[in-house]
């Protein structure tokens, strides 16, 4: 565990509770390069399928599912849970003037069981990841959409879930000042949507230690599953890592946010219809039209508060936008601003049946817009928002450009499969057969996913580079410590060696007084 000098000096004003949010950064970034190189391997089984090995566990189909629970449990969950942490320590350190703000930052006094709850969220939430990614590559998989992790993982999460709530509520408590800033909002609001949510979702009779049937059936199943599931992530995610954007936004640009009634509006907005906006995995489905038609129309009224979102945060890194040249954090942040727009219209498109229709057969009908601009890009800022100024900023601009290259390029590929694919199985031949056969249409799609491919091993590159670039800057800072500790000691000793003979060279020369002996001794 760190010391308090270890904390302070990597952020000079805060204290050492901080450091449950450097280990969730730090391995934010071990399961995102994980989870990014396992996408490479991915798609290079879809180009060259006799690269995989024959055995089970390695397949394709299990393995895809994996790299979407390490990338969205393992990176962006453990960036929220850190962000979650910085905000709540944040949002109590903050003053209501610049006169208090100047003054001295006392240390946050926690509870001996809080301290325990945070260290518990960070170990339950690394077995989560972990023991969740063992589960469904042994092919024990709960079958539930964006939830395949057995019945006993689930429960796990919901306790730490549950934990990571109670801390950051117990540190919320310790504010000054009453007003919250607007990402608490979004952290309240996700801590509460993704508890019901996901045991919503899990909700199951056990009839193994890592076997379950799902409590519903038929069409109620397919309107928990297909409703409730899709919008999982966007509960978890979209609320945590819209509070982390808006933190990240304010204190790196050390301004205001460029609207508080815009932010107000489309908060309120997204808490009334994210829970419905599971419209484009409704259609071709088992529910009935009056749900699949209701899905439609709040999909279709996503945009707005989306897109006012994106609006206001480009609009604040508006007022220093030089910045964007000489830091590339912020630039990181116009992107990943950028990519949540680009996937809450792609998300509203997709609610229209025509365009879902149209895309629906083909590989990809949502582009990796939000998996990888919002929730690998807004992880990886956190991370670095988190760690200690990195040793190279070199390495830093060369991992920022390779994510926006890289999401650039997946996206590209992502559209033009979608669209190339989606538009050849709707020709039909005269007798009423398809026009292309299986082979043709999958052959389109060769190009895109090698351009998908060198996209994916530019997020690779970046996360690895990123990993060198934070082991360095650790062991930087730890001999930096070493060598203080070391003057220290040294000072120190040569400082009673030097008052040792000044003590000896006076006693000879001086008879101390009988009372000075005795109150000595007393």
């Amino acid at each position: 565990m760190r010391t308090a000098l270890e904390a302070s000096a990597c952020h000079p004003r805060e204290n050492h509770h901080h450091h449950a949010s450097h280990d969730f950064a730090r391995m934010a970034v071990i399961w995102g390069l994980l989870s990014l190189c396992l996408a490479v391997w991915l798609n290079l089984i879809w180009l060259w399928p006799s690269l995989g090995p024959e055995v089970a566990w390695l397949s394709y189909g299990r393995l895809a599912p994996l790299q979407h629970h390490l990338l969205l449990y393992g990176l962006g969950g453990s960036a929220v849970i850190a962000g979650g942490y910085s905000i709540a320590m944040h949002s109590v350190l903050q003053r209501e003037s610049r006169t208090d703000a100047e003054t001295a930052i006392p240390d946050i006094a926690l509870p001996p069981f809080t301290l325990k709850l945070m260290h518990f969220t960070f170990l339950g939430w690394q077995a989560v990841v972990a023991l969740g990614a063992l589960a469904i590559v042994a092919g024990y998989s709960s079958g539930q959409y964006m939830a395949e992790a057995p019945w006993l993982v689930d429960l796990l999460m919901t306790l730490v879930w549950l934990a990571v709530a109670w801390v950051f509520f117990t540190v919320l408590e310790q504010r000054t000042l009453r007003r919250l800033p607007v990402a608490c909002w979004y952290l309240i609001a996700g801590l509460m949507l993704v508890l019901m949510q996901h045991v919503l979702i899990s909700l199951s009779v056990p009839i193994g230690l890592l076997e379950s049937i799902p409590l519903f059936t038929g069409s109620l199943e397919a309107l928990i599953q297909r409703w409730q599931a899709g919008p999982l992530p966007g509960g978890m995610f979209a609320f945590g890592l819209i509070a982390l954007l808006h933190h990240m936004v304010t204190s790196r640009s050390r301004l205001p946010l460029y609207s508080h009634r815009l932010a107000t509006t489309s908060f309120w907005m997204l808490v009334l219809l994210v829970t419905w906006g599971g419209a484009p995995l409704l259609f071709a489905s088992a529910l009935p039209a009056w749900s699949q038609t209701l899905g439609m129309a709040m999909g279709i009224l996503l945009l707005a508060p989306g897109l006012a979102l994106s609006l206001n945060g480009l609009m604040t890194l508006k007022e220093d936008w030089h910045s964007l040249r000489r830091d590339p954090l912020n630039c990181l942040l116009a992107a990943a601003l950028v990519s949540f727009a680009l996937a809450v219209l792609e998300y509203s498109l997709l609610s229209l049946p025509t365009l879902n229709a149209l895309t629906f057969s083909a590989a990809n009908s949502l582009s990796p817009a939000a998996s990888l601009g919002v929730v690998a890009t807004v992880a990886i800022v956190m991370a670095y928002h988190l760690l200690p100024p990195m040793r190279s900023l070199a390495l830093l601009k060369t991992h920022a450009l390779l994510a926006i290259i890289g999401t650039l390029l997946c996206v590209a590929a992502s559209w033009a499969t979608t669209l190339l694919q989606g538009s050849m199985w709707h020709v039909l031949a005269d007798d009423g057969r398809p026009l292309y056969t299986l082979s043709e249409v999958l052959e389109v799609a060769r190009m895109p996913m090698m351009i998908s491919l060198g996209g994916l091993a530019c997020w690779a590159l970046g996360l690895l580079l990123m990993l060198l670039n934070v082991t360095c800057t650790l062991a930087d800072q730890k001999s930096e410590r070493q060598a203080a500790h070391e003057r220290q000691r040294l000072s120190s000793g040569s400082h009673k060696a030097s008052s040792e003979p000044a003590m000896h060279s006076a006693s000879p020369s001086t008879t101390p007084p009988a009372t000075s002996s005795g109150g000595h001794y007393a």
